[in-house]
């Protein structure tokens, strides 16, 4: 098995994106974010949750996910 596999970092910033990916579907559920908005948080979390694992550091889906709850700010 990997060593990857194995980080917790790496399954903690999984976790994170997938907390994101509940999130931009809450949002786009709720009738709040149209398509556009849509995609764009799907741009800035698929690239920096993958960047994560790469660096096997859960930060950059953190911080998409703060991009993400920005998104959401602005569109209120």
């Amino acid at each position: 098995m990997s060593s990857r596999l194995r980080n917790r970092h790496v399954w903690f910033g999984l976790l994170i994106g997938a907390l994101g990916l509940v999130y931009i579907a809450s949002m786009s559920k709720s009738g709040l974010a149209e398509l556009p908005h849509v995609l764009a948080a799907l741009t800035v979390l698929m690239p920096l949750t993958m960047f994560g694992v790469v660096l096997r550091s859960p930060w950059p889906a953190a911080a998409a996910l703060i991009i993400l709850v920005f998104i959401n700010i602005t569109l209120s």
